[in-house]
């Protein structure tokens, strides 16, 4: 698994196609989709720096940008387990 501006989790999604097909804003790198199949995305976005916030992107909310972590290490720690 990689992530890189060419794709996301080796899904083979290319951050040109989830722009230009899809029409979500160019802030960062796209690492992982939602249940919703593809009409909300999560991402690293790099708008604010060189330390980026972890944000939801909701399609069908007219791109709605949600922070969910200040930084990736935040993200990380606050995952939990399903069956917690």
């Amino acid at each position: 698994m990689r992530l890189s501006r060419d794709g996301y989790c080796g899904q083979g999604q290319t951050h040109r196609r989830i722009r230009e097909e899809w029409g979500y804003p160019d802030i960062g790198i796209y690492f992982a989709d939602c249940p919703s199949a593809g009409h909300d995305m999560i991402a690293l976005d790099y708008r604010g720096g060189d330390e980026p916030r972890v944000v939801h992107v909701d399609q069908e909310a007219g791109y709605r940008i949600t922070t969910l972590a200040p930084d990736f290490a935040t993200f990380i720690d606050g995952l939990v387990h399903e069956w917690c």
